[in-house]
């Protein structure tokens, strides 16, 4: 599998730390983190990434599946959903978007893995 950069959005300050040290341990690069839409946009069109990897719930006014329609539309790279919501709506507000996966947290090793194998096939 090949490195990837990877851009973490997620407002929580403990779980991004532990997604970032899972996608190092799995042998992929965390290109930035941010909390919030807003922060994610301004950055994520100067960072060089493969993928970003979200939360649905974010600081401020926009949300996850804002951003996911963002990357679709503007950058053209994965995106995979993480979050704690299971709501059948949202979920499927968030399908809609398009991602390469929608994982549930707390997000595993081996998920997460899978999901990331997943990115060669796009």
């Amino acid at each position: 599998m090949a490195k990837l950069n990877i851009y973490i959005v997620e407002d929580s300050p403990i779980i991004a730390a532990a997604l970032k040290q899972l996608i190092i341990k799995l042998g992929h690069t965390v290109a930035g983190v941010s909390e919030s839409y807003e922060d994610a946009v301004e950055h994520l069109s100067k960072a060089a990434i493969d993928m970003v990897i979200t939360d649905i719930m974010l600081s401020g006014k926009k949300n996850g599946i804002d951003l996911g329609a963002y990357v679709k539309e503007h950058l053209n790279v994965p995106v995979i959903y993480q979050s704690s919501i299971t709501d059948t709506g949202i979920v499927y507000d968030a399908m809609r978007t398009g991602p390469l996966a929608y994982l549930v947290k707390p997000v595993g090793r081996q998920e997460l893995s899978t999901a990331l194998l997943s990115v060669e096939a796009v």
